[in-house]
């Protein structure tokens, strides 16, 4: 599952740089870049110049390696267990997760260019409990949270609101 999220990590960072056009190389992100090609200095390269696309070759290669790990050790039966063992790469966790069959799903999403529509923050509705009252429940720093969350559940239920309290 970790190795699928590294290279569709990759994969999403090269879809950004192309969509965008460019990519930057700055203080913080040079080490990355240096181990694709040593000599890179800070500065912004164009879609259009050598050094974009030596860099997003190298890039795309090295994410490819990830999948080049992942095949190795997937079995003959396709399944896909959640952790393998360093030495033999053989599973040694649960077998044929939802999760591990996801991430190679968005993985190989990403690596077709495929950017999904956003899920996040902007729909959700992060109001306190109204109304907002003092008591006993809010000594030492402890406040109520209300996440108001709609999602489908299977078959044909509901999740409409979890709350928690939470502590500082």
């Amino acid at each position: 599952m970790t190795t699928a999220a590294v290279a569709e990590q990759l994969y999403d960072a090269l879809n950004v740089w192309k969509k965008q056009g460019y990519l930057e190389v700055t203080h913080v992100s040079i080490d990355f870049f240096r181990q694709f090609c040593p000599e890179i200095i800070s500065g912004t390269y164009n879609s259009d110049t050598p050094t974009f696309g030596t860099l997003t070759t190298a890039v795309q290669a090295f994410a490819d390696g990830f999948i080049g790990v992942i095949m190795k050790y997937i079995p003959f039966d396709g399944s896909l267990a959640e952790q393998y063992t360093r030495e033999e790469g053989m599973p040694i966790s649960a077998k044929d997760l939802t999760w591990s069959y996801a991430s190679m799903l968005t993985m190989f999403a990403a690596r077709k260019g495929v950017v999904p529509p956003s899920w996040g923050a902007k729909e959700l509705l992060l109001e306190p409990p109204h109304p907002c009252q003092m008591g006993d429940q809010w000594d030492n720093g402890a406040v109520w949270v209300t996440f108001k969350v709609t999602a489908n559940t299977a078959p044909g239920g509901m999740l409409t609101c979890l709350c928690c309290l939470v502590r500082n």
